[in-house]
């Protein structure tokens, strides 16, 4: 999961503005400085600094670069957790953002099918694995596939396709096996600050019902097991 916010923040030089580090120094104490060096022919070459804030566990992480924020974790739990965080981080950043109103907000969802058997089967919407299921093809070791959503207020990116995972077996070299990947990114434009927990809600529900549109039957089953299964 990944929530991202584009602005003009001023300048950010090689220490993070101090209002910023301390908001976040107790969900996240740990800091580091990574430059970004970005190269191009003919022009001038671009570096930008960028300071990721980590929690204690690491499975949170916090960017701050001039143009934007972002905040992503590794170990998404729910949404409650998820939006509690980004509007701390947007709280946060308040307090340094040359603007009252985000240019772009992004939520972006990647989801893996990882299972023992073929991911294609029954594990995704048949409409987008129409080409696999359709059995005319062998051998195939890449599949993927990009839909553009557009409304007047931003939109929502769907991408799938099949990823190849590698297992290191002792005496056997190296074991493959493939899963299905669904990548859906919404975005806003142009969100005035106070509604950034209003445009979160809003790319969380269509994210979710792109999401729930591209699972197949077997995967609506499973994720109806671990709900029965975290009641009890």
């Amino acid at each position: 999961m990944r929530f991202y916010l584009a602005a003009y923040l001023g300048w950010i030089g090689s220490r993070p503005p101090a209002q910023f580090v301390s908001a976040l120094r107790k969900e996240y104490p740990y800091l580091e400085l990574q430059n970004e060096v970005t190269l191009n022919i003919g022009g001038a070459n671009g570096f930008n600094n960028t300071h990721v804030f980590r929690s204690t566990k690491g499975t949170w992480t916090v960017s701050l670069k001039q143009n934007s924020f972002s905040i992503e974790t590794s170990r998404y739990t729910e949404y409650a957790e998820m939006k509690s965080r980004a509007l701390q981080v947007v709280e946060a950043a308040s307090k340094i953002i040359d603007a009252d109103f985000f240019t772009r907000v992004g939520l972006r969802y990647i989801n893996a099918i990882d299972i023992e058997g073929d991911p294609v089967d029954g594990w995704v919407n048949a409409s987008l694995t129409g080409p696999l299921l359709s059995q005319r093809f062998t051998g195939v070791n890449e599949y993927a596939g990009k839909m553009q959503l557009n409304a007047v207020d931003g939109g929502c990116l769907l991408q799938h396709g099949i990823r190849f995972k590698a297992d290191q077996k002792s005496g056997e070299g190296r074991e493959t096996w493939p899963e299905y990947v669904i990548d859906v990114d919404s975005f806003r434009t142009e969100v005035p600050l106070g509604d950034t927990s209003d445009a979160l809600d809003s790319m969380h529900a269509q994210g979710f019902d792109v999401f729930d549109w591209a699972l197949g039957d077997s995967a609506r089953e499973y994720l109806s097991m671990e709900k029965v299964a975290s009641k009890r």
